[in-house]
């Protein structure tokens, strides 16, 4: 038993302390993973119970001239919104953008962001027949309003 148990005992002493190490690093990765998708869920969670927004529209009398549908979206909620990302649909099918005309009423910021108490005015160019209809707004984190209105 001389130099070279010594060397073969050794050999396996740094063997396994690479491997430790691997396996460590490799455990650090995924818990860091997890904690940084656990924070920003949190976040998020966070964000959508602070959110509610509520259509204050009469639903017998939609203001409209020709194919320009006007309603009105009430930030009653504890978070500011940015109007860019709401998302109309009205009866399954969503509004573009494009014919889309987000106005916030009343606004002391200069209608930069959609703080809670503003209403937001939204002009939707679309085709609709005359009878029921629904409407959806949806905000950036998910939260949305329904509304039945008749044309």
């Amino acid at each position: 038993m001389g130099a070279g148990t010594s060397a073969t005992q050794m050999i396996f002493f740094i063997t396994s302390v690479i491997i430790a190490l691997g396996v460590v690093g490799a455990l650090f990765l995924n818990i860091q993973s997890i904690t940084t998708s656990a924070t920003m869920g949190s976040k998020t969670f966070s964000e959508q119970l602070r959110t509610d927004i509520i259509i204050i529209n009469d639903p017998e009398k939609i203001p409209n001239s020709s194919e320009i549908y006007t309603f009105y979206v009430k930030n009653t909620g504890k978070e500011d919104l940015s109007t860019q990302y709401i998302n109309v649909i009205i009866d399954g099918s969503l509004v573009p953008d494009g014919n889309l005309n987000k106005t916030i009423l009343n606004s002391v910021n200069g209608g930069a962001v959609w703080i809670p108490g503003d209403v937001l005015q939204i002009n939707a160019t679309v085709i609709i027949n005359t009878g029921s209809h629904s409407l959806r707004v949806i905000t950036e984190n998910g939260i949305e309003d329904s509304f039945e209105f008749r044309r």
